[in-house]
């Protein structure tokens, strides 16, 4: 079977950076990306940091006939009692995103924490998060299947999860395991490697970040909610997925480093 490459990455709702990402994905010309923390503005006064998802497939458009949006909730500003965190301009969906060169045959878009919901007062957000979904979508790749499972997990201050993000670890692992064809589980967990919730997808599936000895999955920084320098991402993968080489590229373009798995369909 042909080599394939698949690229992920959190984009970070909070950087304008549009243009780096679509120059990083035009450069590593992946078969299949997975983006997190993607937002489709809904309305004309929407600032221009909050239309990554326009502005992206805009450049790369050519690359990738192929998409499929998830969107987690919908709002038109990071609001707390008394004041405006960030002001969007107008209306935004923010969600998870999958681009491909290849037909998608399924997508679906699954909640498993809260659902989609209008988020007006962000003020027990930290404590509380909002809906949290399991994007699952099945590509046809010159005749056989892939299945790719695309997360951003649900937030805790520590990393370290809980009982919550124990239960959508359950579910991501029962989610991949529906079908018998080759699979692949990735995205922006949220979680540290030595976590609960991550063992718990780890006893199922093949953990790359783990094999190939990633030290963090962010590049260097500290803001007003958490700092990197840590792993937070992972790639997963079963037993009919052939893994050529995987890697994180070194890139300030988020705050999230970039994942890259080169592989191909057993």
């Amino acid at each position: 079977m042909k080599r394939l490459k698949l690229v992920d990455l959190n984009v970070a709702i909070k950087m304008s950076n549009s243009e780096a990402v679509a120059g990083l994905l035009k450069e590593q010309d992946g078969d299949i990306v997975a983006l997190q923390e993607m937002v489709r503005h809904l309305e004309d006064g929407v600032h221009p940091t909050y239309r990554s998802k326009h502005d992206i497939e805009k450049s790369i458009a050519h690359l990738y006939p192929h998409s499929f949006f998830a969107p987690v909730w919908v709002g038109n500003g990071f609001k707390t009692p008394g004041k405006v965190d960030y002001d969007f301009g107008g209306h935004i969906e923010q969600g998870i995103e999958l681009l491909s060169k290849y037909p998608i045959v399924s997508g679906a878009n699954e909640f498993f924490y809260k659902n989609f919901e209008y988020m007006q007062d962000w003020s027990n957000w930290r404590a509380q998060d909002h809906g949290r979904s399991l994007m699952v979508t099945e590509l046809e790749v010159d005749g056989a299947a892939l299945q790719v499972l695309n997360l951003h997990g649900i937030w805790t201050a520590d990393k370290r999860g809980d009982e919550r993000t124990i239960n959508e670890c359950e579910y991501v692992v029962a989610a991949a395991k529906r079908k018998n064809i080759a699979t692949i589980i990735t995205g922006d967990f949220n979680l540290l490697p030595n976590s609960e919730s991550i063992q718990l997808v780890s006893k199922s599936f093949r953990n790359l970040i783990t094999e190939f000895g990633v030290v963090t999955t962010r590049p260097t920084f500290k803001d007003e909610l958490e700092e990197g320098d840590e792993v937070v991402d992972y790639m997963f993968v079963n037993d009919l997925v052939e893994v050529h080489d995987f890697k994180v590229i070194d890139s300030a373009i988020s705050d999230h480093l970039p994942l890259v798995l080169d592989f191909s369909i057993r």
